[in-house]
C-alpha cells in the first residue's frame, strides 16, 4: 500500500486507487501519515479535526472516521493500514509505503555521494528525489501538525533543489542551471539561498549586468517586506561580481604573455610578414585568424614567432600560446585535446581554478566570454586538424589567432576566412643570408653548398650550421 503526501494525498492498494471520501477521513490519515509508525493519541487528533469546540460524540466520530479509512483500503484491495493502540491509532509503518521517507533516503544518499565527489551520482539521486513532489505538501489539508509537516517537507525539497544546482556547478555546468533557479526564486522571493546560487550561475555564464539585477531585487524585497539587508554571503557575492564586472570595464584581469622566444638570425620571409601585418593594420568585423603551413622544418613555428614577438604590443591585454603537438599524430604521444588547453588558457586569464567547467563546450563558451573585447593575441603551434583548433577560436575580432601546421586546414580558410600561408625553401639568397649570420660569415663559399644540400630548409639550415660550428 502506497501513501503520497508530497503534494495532494493520495493512497493506493495495489496500484489501485483508495477513494477516502470527505475532508476529516483525509486529515486523519495525513496526521499518521506524517506520524508514520507512531502512535497517535485520540485526544490530540480530536485537536486536529475539530479545531474549535469538538463535539461530545468527538471519540465516538474519530472511531468511525478510523472504520471508513479501513474500508476504503480493504475495497481497494488492500489489507490493515491502521493499528488501535491503547488510546490512540497507528499506521502501519511496515505495510505502507509512504513517498516522503523515500525522498528522504535520496537525498541523505545524494548528500552522501557529494561529500565523497560523487557528483554526477548526487545529481542524479536529487532529481529522482525531487520528482516525487507534485506540488504542495498536502496541499487542501489544514490544521497546525499538518501545516508543520508540510513546512518540513517543503524545506527538504527547497535544499534539494539547491544541492541540485550546487551538483550541476562541481560539474562545470552553470547556464543549465539559470532557469530552475529562476523558477526557485519566484516560488520563495525571500529565501536568500537560491537568489545567491542564480547569481553565481548568471556571472559565471558571462551575465554579470542580469547577476546584479538579480541581487537588487533581492535587497528590494527584503527591504520593504522584512526591513532587513541581504545576509552576509549575498553582500559578498554581489560584492566579488562588481569587482569582476569593473575590472572587465577597466581592462583589467590578467595579462598573460606565453609567447616563447623568438629564433636568432631571422631571415627572409618578406612576403608572409606583410601579409601577417595586415592582421593588425585596421578594425576588424570578424575574428582576425592566420593560417600558416608548410612541410616540416620550413620554418613555420619560426616566422609566427618572430611576427609575434614584434606585433605583442598590438595585444596589450595578453598573448597566449600553446603546442597542440599535432605533428606526432600516430606517434607515442597524441595530439592534446582542445579541452585541456582551453582548461589551461582560462587559469591564464584569470578564472579560479574551482571555477573552471569541466565539459570541454562550456569551457569554450567561458573563454570565449573572457576575450570578449579584450585585444589578447593567441598562437596555436602545430595543430593536428581544423577540429583541434575550432574550441580555441575565440568569437571576438579585437583578438588575433595565428595557427602553425603541417595541414593545410582548409576548413578554417572556408569557414572563418583565414589568411592561408604556405611555406616552402628559403630562396637561394635569403637561405645563404641565414647561413651566413648563423656561422658568422665563417662559412663563405661553403655557404651555398651548405644550404642546397639542405633543401634551403630553415630547420635543416640551422642544424647543419650548429654541426658545421662545432668541436671536430
Amino acid at each position: 500500500m502506497e501513501l503520497h503526501i508530497l503534494g495532494p494525498l493520495r493512497a493506493s492498494a495495489g496500484g489501485r486507487p483508495v477513494r477516502l471520501g470527505g475532508r476529516r477521513a483525509r486529515l486523519l490519515l495525513a496526521l499518521l501519515a506524517v506520524e508514520k509508525g507512531r502512535v497517535v493519541p485520540v485526544a490530540r487528533l480530536i485537536d486536529e479535526l475539530w479545531s474549535e469546540r469538538p463535539p461530545a460524540s468527538a471519540r465516538t466520530q474519530v472511531a468511525i472516521v478510523v472504520s471508513g479509512v479501513r474500508r476504503a483500503f480493504r475495497e481497494a484491495g488492500g489489507g490493515p493500514v491502521i493499528d488501535t493502540a491503547g488510546a490512540g491509532y497507528r499506521l502501519r509503518a511496515e505495510e505502507v509505503r509512504l513517498d516522503a521517507e523515500e525522498a528522504a533516503r535520496e537525498v541523505a544518499a545524494a548528500r552522501a555521494a557529494a561529500r565523497a565527489g560523487r557528483h554526477a551520482a548526487a545529481e542524479e539521486g536529487l532529481r529522482r528525489a525531487l520528482a516525487l513532489w507534485r506540488g504542495p505538501v498536502l496541499c487542501g489539508l489544514e490544521g497546525a501538525a499538518v501545516e508543520a509537516a508540510a513546512h518540513h517537507w517543503e524545506e527538504l525539497r527547497a535544499a534539494a533543489a539547491e544541492e541540485l544546482a550546487e551538483a550541476g556547478f562541481a560539474q562545470g555546468r552553470y547556464r543549465e542551471q539559470i532557469g530552475d533557479l529562476g523558477a526557485l526564486v519566484a516560488r520563495d522571493p525571500l529565501r536568500e539561498r537560491p537568489r545567491e546560487l542564480l547569481m553565481a550561475a548568471l556571472a559565471r555564464s558571462g551575465r554579470r549586468a542580469e547577476a546584479l539585477e538579480v541581487y537588487a531585487e533581492g535587497r528590494r524585497l527584503l527591504g520593504e517586506r522584512l526591513g532587513v539587508d541581504p545576509g552576509r554571503r549575498l553582500r559578498a557575492l554581489h560584492g566579488a561580481i562588481l569587482r569582476e564586472a569593473r575590472g572587465e570595464e577597466d581592462g583589467g584581469g590578467p595579462r598573460p604573455g606565453e609567447l616563447p622566444a623568438a629564433v636568432s638570425s631571422f631571415t627572409g620571409r618578406t612576403a608572409e610578414l606583410a601579409a601577417l601585418d595586415g592582421l593588425t593594420a585596421s578594425a576588424a568585423r570578424h575574428l582576425r585568424l592566420a593560417v600558416v603551413t608548410g612541410p616540416e622544418g620550413a620554418g613555420k613555428t619560426g616566422l609566427v614567432l618572430h611576427w609575434a614577438q614584434q606585433a605583442a604590443r598590438a595585444f596589450p591585454d595578453g598573448q597566449l600560446f600553446a603546442d597542440l603537438h599535432g605533428a606526432e599524430h600516430g606517434g607515442p604521444r597524441a595530439p592534446i585535446e582542445p579541452g585541456k588547453v582551453l582548461g589551461r588558457f582560462l587559469r591564464a586569464l584569470g578564472a579560479a581554478a574551482d571555477r573552471v567547467p569541466e565539459a570541454p563546450e562550456e569551457r569554450a563558451g567561458l573563454y570565449r566570454t573572457l576575450l570578449r573585447g579584450r585585444r589578447v593575441l593567441v598562437v596555436l603551434d602545430d595543430a593536428a586538424s581544423a577540429e583541434q583548433v575550432r574550441p580555441l577560436l575565440p568569437g571576438s575580432p579585437s583578438c588575433c589567432v595565428l595557427v602553425t601546421s603541417r595541414e593545410p586546414l582548409r576548413d578554417l580558410v572556408a569557414r572563418y576566412g583565414a589568411r592561408r600561408l604556405e611555406l616552402g625553401p628559403l630562396p637561394p639568397q635569403d637561405a645563404v643570408d641565414l647561413a651566413c649570420r648563423l656561422s658568422g660569415g665563417a662559412l663563405g663559399a661553403d655557404a651555398l653548398r651548405l644550404t642546397e644540400a639542405c633543401g634551403r630548409m630553415p630547420l635543416g639550415i640551422r642544424m647543419a650550421v650548429a654541426r658545421h660550428s662545432g668541436p671536430r
